[in-house]
């Protein structure tokens, strides 16, 4: 058979039809893919009657491996380099699964390969093993760094800067505490921001920011109001009075004098506790 331009001619002499992927058969010739089954050529691998050293080696799977498919399997197609001392050199099995399909099955993702699924679930098992040993059985406790108690800066700069930006926070949030006073008529140089915590026996505690004229306002004046916002009723039994906290001294607290200006006894961000009048002043 001579080659042709393009292409090889089909050994059969019933077909000699140009191939132009011809395939080498274990007996040294070249078939179309029509005649390339061994059944389709009276292959001389299949006749025994020849010496053994003269027949080439047959392949035990001779059809594709994929369920119904009847085409030829590569290895019973390919011709192999046959080394006598250990295997062919060449295989055209599967290396997954070490079974043997079609040209068109061959890929192990087109014939559902048993060996491909193994190995993605091993992957997949791997994966998982090394989340479990690094990402599992987080601590129970809580980290060092959560549970530090931040103290205030010693630093007058800082405190400085600290009271400035708490000043500008609470004077977006804080209403009036005099509804008769309205944003719009009162300068914002002249209202004194403070944060309002009702600590009263008998009722939820809650907080609240709110500013007062600072020339206006006093004490006794910011009791009523305070309570109003608070939601304590008029009808509250026991006497209240403000306290002004001190975070630096908790026992230097005192009531605040009703006849004095809220201003003079408090400045801005500072909180004033709604609280039960002790009984040293009720006397």
């Amino acid at each position: 058979m001579e080659p042709d331009a393009v292409g090889l001619r089909c050994d059969l002499t019933s077909c000699n039809e140009v191939d132009f992927l011809p395939i080498k058969c274990h007996c040294n010739k070249v078939f179309c893919r029509y005649h390339i089954p061994l059944d389709k050529h009276t292959c001389a691998s299949l006749d025994a009657s020849g010496p053994s050293e003269e027949r080439a080696p047959i392949v035990k799977h001779r059809r594709c491996a994929l369920g119904d498919c009847k085409k030829p399997s590569l290895e019973s197609v390919i011709s192999q380099e046959v080394n006598l001392e250990t295997k062919p050199t060449s295989s055209a099995a599967c290396t997954k699964c070490l079974l043997s399909f079609c040209i068109d099955h061959r890929h192990p993702d087109l014939h559902s390969c048993t060996g491909l699924q193994k190995q993605e679930s091993d992957e997949k098992k791997d994966a998982q093993d090394i989340l479990a040993r690094h990402f599992s059985n987080p601590p129970s406790h809580t980290p060092m760094a959560v549970r530090r108690t931040v103290k205030p800066p010693t630093d007058p700069k800082k405190l400085a800067q600290i009271q400035k930006v708490t000043l500008m926070k609470m004077r977006h949030s804080a209403s009036a505490g005099d509804p008769r006073d309205k944003s719009s008529t009162v300068p914002v140089n002249e209202r004194l921001h403070i944060k309002a915590r009702l600590e009263v026996t008998g009722r939820p505690v809650q907080e609240r920011v709110l500013w007062f004229r600072k020339s206006v306002v006093t004490a006794g004046r910011a009791l009523d109001l305070i309570s109003a916002n608070l939601g304590v009723p008029p009808s509250y039994q026991t006497p209240l009075c403000l306290i002004k906290t001190s975070g630096s001294d908790p026992l230097s607290c005192s009531p605040l004098q009703n006849d004095l200006l809220l201003s003079e006894q408090v400045e801005d961000t500072c909180t004033v506790v709604l609280s039960a009048l002790p009984h040293s002043r009720s006397d």
